[in-house]
Parts: C-alpha cells; structure tokens; sequence
C-alpha cells in the first residue's frame, strides 16, 4: 500500500506523509505555527529548563560530573543527551565579555587614578610613559576581547592535555570538544566572579586573576580525571601536571606577546 505525500516540510522541503508528526530527513516538527507571546515565553524556557539538553541541566552536569558528562558527549556518542557545547560556549563568553566591560576588572584600577585629583602617579618618568600606555592598552584589549582571548587558549589547552595523555588512545579533536565544554564553564564562573568581586567585594577584585587560576586547576583536575574514568587517586598529580603545564604554556604565550606589546609596540 503506498501513501500519498500530502505536503512537504516547511525546512527542508523534503516529501511528507499525512501520519508523519516529525519530518524524516531534517526532523522538525510538522505542526508548525505562527508565532505568538505564549509560544515564545514556552519555547524560551524549554531551552533553559528542559530535562534533556537544557541549559541548566547542562550547568548543573558540568558543576556536578563534568568529565561525565564530556565522556558521555565526546566518546560515548550521547550528543542529543546535552545542550550543544559550542553553542554554550559562545554565549558564556557574550556573558563573560558583556560582564568585564561592565565591571572593568582590569583597567578599573587606571581608571581611578587618571580620575584622581591631583593624580596619583604625578612623577612617572617620561621615558617610560610609552611602555605604562601600552600595558594600559593592553590591559584594556584582554578586557574589552575576553572571548577572543579565551577562544585562543582552547586549542593550546587541548594541545598540552592531548601530548600528555596520547596513551588513552583519544585524538586531539576529542581533548578539543571536552576542553569546549570545561572553558564554557570556567567562563561562567569567571562571569559571576567578578560580578561579585565588583559589585559586593571590590577592595578583593585585585585577586580575581589568582582566584580563577586556582579555580581552574581544581576544575580541570577533578574533570579529566572523570573524563578518562580513572581510579586510582595517584592519577589526579599527573593530571595536576598537565594542568599545570597548560597554564604555564598559555602564560608563557599569552604573557609572551603582550612585553612583546609594551616593549617594542607602535
């Protein structure tokens, strides 16, 4: 018996049957309506709230398992299980980016003191007035490109963890997308770090830097030690190691290129 396509999919074009619900080759929904207030406000929290692929149900993995959660994504082939990472990822760094300019953690401090009267560095000497403006620049790009920044130091990430552990068999786009996940966290937390620190405890935003720092290495530890489902509690010093050599590559490039900057920039 042969039925008669009645239709075709509004995204795809594809042929569709009057028992389809869902179209067969893209997957959207037959059904679809114009849009109204209700159907947004439903839509805008099922993309928060939903049991599967939600965003909080992803925050909640990631502060709870997260190299569960990155095993279960990245080898375990669970990929409609979570929100897409790439996408999270992007929007914590729209948030981390939208927060810094608000809260100027890393320029706030020249801020004050060209704001102060009389001016709180009245003898600096003019020969070195070129480099201070460059390292003021500097500090004002890192702020104003956070997620440029933080997109930069993934793949390093992803580099060093990869040398470190070839002998787990995984390749290092693998190491890439579980890295994508656990910097779309640190960004979160980079983001209501210094909400905070700026808003309730600013005389303490000077230590941001070396609160995420130390965040960071306890993070990442803790989630590839999941990640590569070890036992043995003696594996947590390697992965320290590797955290960090991480850290101190990206120091060393990041640190690198901007005395680069301050010292023999325009």
């Amino acid at each position: 018996m042969t039925l008669t396509t009645v239709k075709t999919c509004p995204n795809c074009s594809a042929g569709l049957e009057t028992r389809y619900t869902f179209c067969p080759q893209c997957g959207q929904n037959t059904h679809i309506h114009r849009f109204n207030l209700s159907h947004i406000a439903h839509e805008f929290f099922h993309a928060f709230t939903h049991a599967d692929k939600g965003v909080l149900f992803l925050i909640k993995n990631l502060a709870l398992r997260p190299g569960v959660l990155a095993r279960e994504y990245v080898l375990e082939g669970k990929r409609k299980k979570y929100f897409n990472p790439f996408t999270f990822l992007l929007i914590v760094l729209g948030l981390n980016l939208s927060v810094n300019i608000l809260v100027k953690p890393y320029t706030k401090e020249y801020s004050s003191q060209q704001s102060a009267t009389p001016p709180a560095t009245p003898n600096v000497p003019e020969a070195t007035s070129p480099y201070l403006d460059r390292q003021r620049a500097s500090s004002a790009y890192i702020e104003e490109h956070i997620n440029i920044v933080s997109l930069l130091a993934i793949p390093l990430f992803a580099l060093i963890f990869w040398l470190f552990f070839r002998r787990t068999g995984l390749n290092y786009s693998e190491h890439l997308v579980a890295h994508i996940f656990f910097a779309g966290f640190f960004s979160l937390i980079s983001s209501v770090a210094t909400l905070f620190l700026g808003f309730a405890l600013s005389h303490y935003l000077s230590h941001l830097n070396q609160f995420l720092l130390l965040f960071q290495l306890v993070y990442l530890t803790i989630a590839y030690y999941q990640f590569l489902s070890y036992e043995q509690p003696v594996r947590y010093l390697k992965i320290s190691a590797a955290t960090l050599s991480a850290l101190a590559a990206w120091f060393i490039a990041s640190g690198g290129a901007i005395l680069i900057y301050i010292y023999f920039g325009p």
